[in-house]
Order: structure tokens, then C-alpha cells, then sequence
């Protein structure tokens, strides 16, 4: 029996099952072929002789994580081409990475950054173009905030997008002036108002991205990602990629908004594809983000009176959206941070589906950030699912932090309620949007919720990992929990999660990956 045909089976670690039920302490799972065929204890599992087997004693068994919000595609394509600017630990920091850019870059070629957190920078405000102008005078600038929905420009940047003092808000954007009315640089999410003469990536970039993206997902014990936002060039890549071999994980596609008339044309349907690549939500936005003061709020910000966030549609649109999207048979996803965004979605869900019932439509509130008691009720009656990313807690919550600046106290506890959605039985999915990519560091995240009551167990944060995102995506018969029948993505970590302190949970570090019984990642080789 040649290896590739031969069982494999890990003997000894602690699993976590994805389906809520305790701990196994020393277990086996034995896998056959693409499949799960039995799992249980060892000394009461019979080891199939000719076995490849192993021993995984003193770590963690997971089925494959599954990032139910992510932005794949493009994260590949940054760690091969942009300047990255996530780790810089000042505002001065950033401007010398991008003065270093600069340096190596012909005149004229673009600068492309991404990533940066003022809130984690002692200046503790946004870069402007004043600061970029006398680093960057002959080469364009643009530099995105972590959340992607703010970006700051240069003065060259401007002049070649036309962007000038007379520019004023459109679609729900903000283009931000200074006192003396001239424009600092900074566009809360109106960055479509440059991406225009922006140079377009090609397909070859886009594929390999896909390949570098894999291999990072795969290293982080991550083995399915729900891509946020794509359009026509960028699902192309992904068949691409599949074709050749650069897709490694699985991967369910949400729509954007421009692409959705042609997906309905088609009679296109949620799910549409196979068990590695398929069509999914139809991705809708209704307003910005918590960091670039544009998540649309029921009161202003705490640390900003004079702005309650942005409406990036008008309510009765957006329900329009979510109504096509549903009568059409397609899973809405819809992007909403504020209470109001919120609130606004719900009552688009439920016009929806008083006008043409439906059952299990697994309509999804993506972050779903600020959530009222009675907001989360109406979540739970709907069926909607909320899929949410508990590494923004480890980025961004807790005393003095960006959450505590932006909604103060009293809103701050109204953030990221997993425990009161939990306890409703409502079936949260957990992602990352990137910010940063980490399964491990999003279920630390969760566990450790700086506000006591939101907290949730490692147990629940798993599912929520796992079991609960592929829910979200309709695939929990195939994946997301490790059971007999199922297809074997597993994914082992090198402690065990259930003995160490849970505030130690994000150092534990992916020592296997296995997509379909193959294993696609091993530390040690």
C-alpha cells in the first residue's frame, strides 16, 4: 500500500470537534482517502494496519479553520506587490517606509500602501498629504487605513484624479478639507474617487496571488475563506487558480454590488460551483468603519460630536438590494458596523422575507459590530446570521482603546456581543477581514474579550471558527466539524489549547494542515 493510498491517522492530541461537544483527550481520527472514517479514543480505536500515523500527543486537533470574512485575494496580492504598513509603531515610522519605497520606484510609478493604524501610533491621527508631499514629490501616493475605508493621498495623486478643491462629497464619501477649506489628502470610503487612473492588476498577479495567499492561509491552520467584495477579473483569477493548482483552500466568493445583475442574468445561485470554489453572497455595503469615523451610528461620536458616521445607501435602496438578492434565490451579505447600519439592514432582511417568505435564506450581517438587546432578538427571530471578526477585539478593544475613543463606555459594551448571541442560539461565524489574518489570534480574541460579559469559551469560539462559518456558507455537510463522513480539512495545533492559560492561546503556532486527507502544510518539513 503506496503512501498516497494508505490511511493516515493522527494519534494522541486533545480535539475539538467544531460541534460544541467537550474535548477528546487523546483521540485518533483516522482519515481515508479525502475522508473522515472514524474518530475516537485511543486504546478504543482500532489503528488500520499499514497506517501512515501521527503522533500528535500534547497538541490540539481542529477541523480546518474557516475565516468567514476575509478579503483573499487582495491580501496575495499586497504581500506580493504593496508596501505593508500594518506593523509600523508611529506615524513618523510609516512615512520612512514609504520615503524607502520611494527611493527603489521609477518617477511617476504609483506607491500603494496599506494597512496603517493611527489609533496604535502616539500621533494618533490620520496621515494627511502634508506628510507625504516632501517624501513623495514625483511619485503618486496612496495609502490605505487598515479598515480600507479611508485612504490618504498626495498632492500628485490628487492632481492625476482630478480631485481638487472644489471636489465635494458623493455616494455617501467624504472627501475631508482642512479648516482653510483645502483638501488634506484623506477620502472616507470615496476611494473610488482615484482608483480610476490607478494602473489595473493583471491576472497573472491576481493568480499568484492567490498561490502566496494559500500558503499563508495554510501555514495559520486555515483551510476555507469567505472572499469579501469581488468583481469579474478577480473570479476570474480564481478559476484560474484552481485550474492550476494556486488555490490550496477552499473558497466561497461574495459578489460586489456592480456584478449582481449579471450573476441574476445568468440564474446564478448562491452555491453555485464545487466543493473548492463556488459562488456565494451577494455582498452589499451600507456604511464605513468604527476607525475612519464612517460606521453609521444612532448617536455621534464620542470622540468626534460632529458626525454620527456615514449612510453609504439610503435605507430604502439598500432594502431594494436585499430583496433582489433574495427573491432571487441568493444569500445577501451585508456589510454594517453602526447600530443605525444595522438596524436599517434588519428591517431590509424582514421586509424581504414578509414579502416572499423563505426558508433558510442565511441572509448575513457582516461585523455587526454595534448591536442593541432588542437589535439582536430580531437577528435571532430572522434567522440572520452574523458574521464577525473577534480579532477586532485584540486590535481594538479594552480601556484607552480605539473602540473606548470612538463609542465611549456605555456604547463600547453595546460591541461584539458574542456571548448574548451565543446565548440565543444564534449561530455567530468568525472571520478576521484581514486586520490581521490569524484564526488562532481571532479565537484568543474572543476568549479574552476585554469586556468581561462578551466573552465566550474556547470551545464556542472554535465553532464559531469552524462549524458556524461553513454554516454560513452552506457547506456544513461537507466541512467545518471533525465527524465520520465528512471531508478531512484538520488542522493541529502544538499545544494544547484546553491545559495552557487562555491568555496563551494566540502563541500556539499550526504544526499540520490537511485539506482533502492531503496534508498541505507540516512545520517540520
Amino acid at each position: 500500500m503506496s503512501l498516497e493510498t494508505c490511511p493516515r491517522v493522527l494519534v494522541g492530541g486533545t480535539l475539538i470537534d467544531g460541534t460544541g461537544a467537550q474535548a477528546v483527550n487523546d483521540s485518533i481520527v483516522i482519515i481515508e482517502g479525502d475522508y473522515i472514517e472514524a474518530v475516537g479514543k485511543r486504546g478504543e480505536t482500532l489503528i488500520p494496519e499499514g497506517s501512515e500515523v501521527y503522533d500528535v500527543t500534547g497538541m490540539t486537533v481542529l477541523p480546518g479553520l474557516i475565516d468567514s470574512h476575509c478579503h483573499f485575494i487582495g491580501m496575495g496580492v499586497a504581500m506580493k506587490t504593496k508596501l505593508l504598513l500594518n506593523d509600523t509603531k508611529s506615524l513618523e515610522e510609516a512615512r520612512k517606509r514609504v520615503a524607502r519605497r520611494v527611493l527603489d520606484a521609477e518617477p511617476g510609478e504609483w506607491i500603494i500602501g496599506k494597512g496603517y493604524d493611527e489609533a496604535k501610533w502616539p500621533e494618533n491621527r490620520y496621515l494627511n498629504r502634508y506628510d507625504l508631499d516632501s517624501i513623495s514629490p514625483d511619485n503618486p501616493v496612496m495609502l490605505s487605513r487598515v479598515c480600507g475605508h479611508l485612504v490618504t493621498l498626495n498632492s500628485l495623486a490628487m492632481e492625476l484624479a482630478d480631485i481638487t478643491k472644489d471636489t465635494q462629497d458623493t455616494e455617501g464619501g467624504h472627501v475631508v478639507k482642512d479648516e482653510n477649506g483645502e483638501n488634506t489628502g484623506i477620502l472616507q470610503d470615496c476611494k473610488y474617487l482615484v482608483t480610476h487612473v490607478i494602473p489595473p492588476t493583471s491576472q497573472e498577479t491576481y493568480v499568484d496571488g492567490l498561490r502566496v495567499a494559500s500558503d499563508h492561509a495554510l501555514s495559520l491552520g486555515c483551510t476555507g475563506v469567505h472572499d469579501a467584495g469581488l468583481g469579474h477579473d478577480e473570479i476570474q483569477a480564481y478559476q484560474t487558480a484552481l485550474a492550476n493548482g494556486n488555490l490550496k483552500v477552499r473558497a466561497y466568493l461574495m459578489v460586489k454590488k456592480d456584478n449582481h445583475k449579471d450573476i441574476y442574468a445568468l440564474g446564478i445561485q448562491t452555491g453555485f460551483g464545487n466543493r473548492m470554489l463556488q459562488i456565494g453572497s451577494m455582498k452589499l455595503l451600507i456604511d464605513g468603519s468604527l476607525g475612519a469615523h464612517t460606521a453609521a451610528l444612532f448617536e455621534c461620536y464620542e470622540d468626534d460630536p460632529e458626525t454620527s458616521g456615514l449612510l453609504l445607501e439610503e435605507p430604502e435602496v439598500m432594502a431594494e438590494h436585499i430583496k433582489t438578492a433574495h427573491v432571487y434565490g441568493n444569500q445577501a451579505a451585508i456589510h454594517a458596523i453602526g447600530d443605525l447600519a444595522v438596524e436599517h439592514v434588519i428591517d431590509g432582511i424582514d421586509a424581504a422575507i414578509k414579502e416572499h417568505p423563505r426558508k433558510n435564506h442565511r441572509h448575513r450581517i457582516e461585523h455587526c459590530e454595534i448591536t442593541s438587546a432588542q437589535q439582536i432578538e430580531r437577528i435571532k427571530q430572522l434567522g440572520i446570521i452574523p458574521a464577525m471578526q473577534p480579532n477586532f477585539i485584540g486590535e481594538w478593544s479594552g480601556p484607552d482603546s480605539m473602540y473606548r475613543q470612538r463609542l465611549g463606555e456605555r456604547r463600547d459594551r453595546m460591541s461584539n456581543q458574542y456571548r448574548a448571541m451565543l446565548d440565543e442560539d444564534i449561530p455567530v461565524a468568525f472571520g478576521s477581514d484581514g486586520m490581521p489574518f490569524n484564526p488562532i489570534y481571532g479565537i484568543w480574541s474572543a476568549v479574552n474579550h476585554p469586556i468581561k460579559q462578551n466573552r465566550i469559551t474556547l470551545i464556542e469560539a472554535v465553532k464559531c471558527y469552524t462549524y458556524n462559518s461553513a454554516f454560513a456558507g452552506f457547506q456544513e455537510d461537507h466541512v467545518g466539524s471533525v465527524e465520520v463522513g465528512k471531508l478531512a480539512d484538520l488542522a493541529v495545533f502544538d499545544k494544547d489549547l484546553t491545559e495552557i492559560p487562555k491568555e496563551e492561546i494566540r502563541n500556539a503556532e499550526c504544526y499540520m494542515t490537511l485539506v482533502n486527507g492531503k496534508i498541505l502544510f507540516h512545520r517540520d518539513h
